[in-house]
């Protein structure tokens, strides 16, 4: 596995060394094939070469290391959104579906859902889970709600960050299907951010009308294939 995008964007502020980035393509390659919880620092140093005393001088925990893919894969699904804003022209379904996406993704793929869970369970990956996500909803929701200022994105982010993770928590089954945890999630969501009982049917039948399914197989392969971009 390559990790141009990774490398390419933290050029931008910290350069990585070889041996820095022996260690993350690594990590992100074990991450993405058994999950973030089954991979240990001895599987790193051995796909990666480098000893684990030296890993550990790069990064103190293997939380650290999640922290570098989480930053990417945000930075992805802000291009996810991006896309979707400029093709549908819909804010409220872009927000909607890039949620959906995930949750989709993470109930049929269990080393994505084992990522992102443990994303949102260690402080610095969940920090810079929300500090995305309070951003994203401001640029999202502030001609919606002119009188809220940031602090006030960042406030309900705290809380909005909770229900998607009771949403990695909860397991669908025969009565609570996906259909049905999605539309109850995405309602929750959609309520802290005062959108209207209509609107918020509006856009969840519009979301549940597609094949959310195959769109969060298709997202994770897209972010898979982004690694390796070399432009």
């Amino acid at each position: 596995m390559v990790i141009n995008s990774i490398v390419k964007r933290h050029n931008r502020l910290n350069p990585f060394t070889e041996a820095q980035i022996n260690v993350i393509r690594a990590a992100t390659k074990l991450f993405l094939q058994n999950g973030y919880t089954k991979t240990t620092f001895k599987m790193i140093e051995q796909d990666s070469g480098v000893k684990v005393g030296n890993i550990t001088y790069y990064f103190h925990s293997k939380e650290e290391l999640l922290k570098v893919l989480i930053e990417e894969i945000m930075d992805f699904h802000a291009t996810m959104l991006e896309h979707i804003q400029q093709t549908d022209g819909d804010n409220l379904f872009a927000y909607a579906m890039e949620i959906t996406a995930q949750i989709a993704l993470c109930e049929n793929n269990q080393n994505a859902w084992d990522l992102y869970f443990s994303s949102y369970n260690y402080p610095q990956t969940y920090e810079v889970i929300k500090l995305w996500a309070a951003e994203k909803n401001y640029n999202l929701f502030r001609d919606r709600l002119p009188e809220w200022t940031e602090h006030d994105f960042k406030a309900v982010e705290e809380v909005a960050s909770g229900i998607e993770l009771a949403a990695l928590k909860s397991v669908c089954d025969r009565s609570f299907t996906l259909e049905k945890k999605i539309s109850l999630f995405l309602d929750s969501l959609l309520m802290l951010y005062k959108v209207s009982e209509d609107e918020r049917k509006r856009v969840i039948e519009k979301v549940l009308a597609l094949d959310y399914a195959e769109t969060g197989r298709k997202m994770f392969e897209k972010f898979i294939k982004r690694l390796d971009k070399s432009e």
